[in-house]
């Protein structure tokens, strides 16, 4: 309990005492004569009477709000929406909006806020990037829907050095089997990165791309088969809640890393009616820019089952989460769906 709390809670149990002491310290003779035993009653009572409501209905984290990641983004996104109310054309304002409501994953609300910067800043390369991977979010899918695809095109005539849409493409291509855009995307990446973990990743991608075409591996990369570790998830529906599915909805199986971003790494998508089975990821089902399975210590798995078939959650979905994993060369867990949004 904070002491701002319990200061308020104070003056306010004082005033309640003064309203209710003061009319008999001034009314008639008889009044006056039992003063003494009605103020001795009210004084215990009403500081009793307000502590039990406390207790049942009272929270000081009304006074003083968790400072949660979640709170502190929408804190921010309410002062963002004055900003914009003020002024409703700053580009800058919309698209700190629409990263807010990303991280939040809210991303429908984050396709808006990136439209409407994009048009205050018609041909920005960077909010070009953003919204084609918003999509990609927002669809659930391994690959690219054909807008957020002809927005990172957009992206990279404007300005060729755009490190995300070359990864994105690079990944796009590879999850269409087009190995040789793929190829020329990660090539192109690889060509622009220091040293390190991003790079490796990279070339991982690359000599994938490159065995698809038939090219031999580049020795002293990290591009064998088995490099990247194998993830077998376990899917079933809770019996309590089969009856309420008709096996028709869409089902998204998201991983993220445990204690990382909140960006998916991997989404696999089935209907109910394929439940129970098992979902494999593996090499080919990064989704998030320079970042896979492989680079986190460990991961947790949600699935959801959708009725709206958006990837985003809704209200009356149905949801599952594993515990969190740690990575190794072969992940197995499992997860049940058992509970409702």
């Amino acid at each position: 309990m904070t002491t701002g709390f319990i200061i308020i809670a104070a003056a306010c149990v004082l005033v309640a005492i003064a309203f209710a002491i003061v009319p008999l310290l001034i009314g008639d003779a008889n009044r006056k004569s039992a003063a003494p035993i009605l103020i001795l009653a009210l004084i215990l009572l009403i500081p009793a009477a307000s502590w039990v409501t406390y207790r049942a209905v009272g929270t000081p984290e009304g006074i003083s709000p968790p400072t949660s990641d979640t709170a502190m983004i929408r804190a921010a996104l309410i002062d963002i929406a004055r900003q914009l109310e003020r002024n409703p054309d700053d580009a800058d304002n919309w698209i700190r909006m629409a990263m807010a409501y990303k991280e939040l994953q809210e991303y429908s609300s984050a396709e808006h806020a990136f439209r409407r910067a994009l048009f205050i800043d018609a041909g920005n390369p960077f909010i070009q990037i953003e919204l084609a991977e918003t999509l990609l979010f927002d669809s659930g899918r391994p690959s690219l829907p054909t807008e957020a695809r002809g927005l990172l095109h957009d992206a990279l005539e404007s300005d060729p050095q755009q490190q995300k849409a070359y990864w994105l493409l690079g990944l796009d291509a590879l999850q269409r089997e087009d190995y040789e855009e793929a190829v020329g995307r990660l090539e192109q990446l690889d060509a622009m990165l220091p040293e390190g973990s991003v790079r490796d990743s990279v070339r991982n991608y690359l000599q994938q791309a490159r065995r698809g075409l038939g090219q031999p591996v580049v020795p002293g990369t990290n591009g064998e088969a088995g490099d990247d570790p194998q993830l077998v998830v376990t899917l079933a529906l809770d019996d309590t809640l089969a009856e309420r599915v008709s096996g028709e909805e869409t089902v998204f199986v998201i991983v993220r890393a445990a204690d990382g971003p909140r960006a998916p790494l991997a989404v696999h998508r089935l209907t109910a009616g394929e439940l129970p089975t098992e979902v494999t990821f593996g090499r080919n089902d990064s989704m998030m820019g320079g970042a896979s399975i492989g680079d986190f210590e460990a991961i947790r798995v949600t699935a959801r089952l959708s009725r709206s078939g958006v990837a985003e959650a809704q209200s009356g979905d149905f949801e599952g989460n594993s515990d969190s994993v740690p990575v190794s060369d072969r992940i197995n867990t499992s997860v049940v769906i058992d509970q409702v949004l």
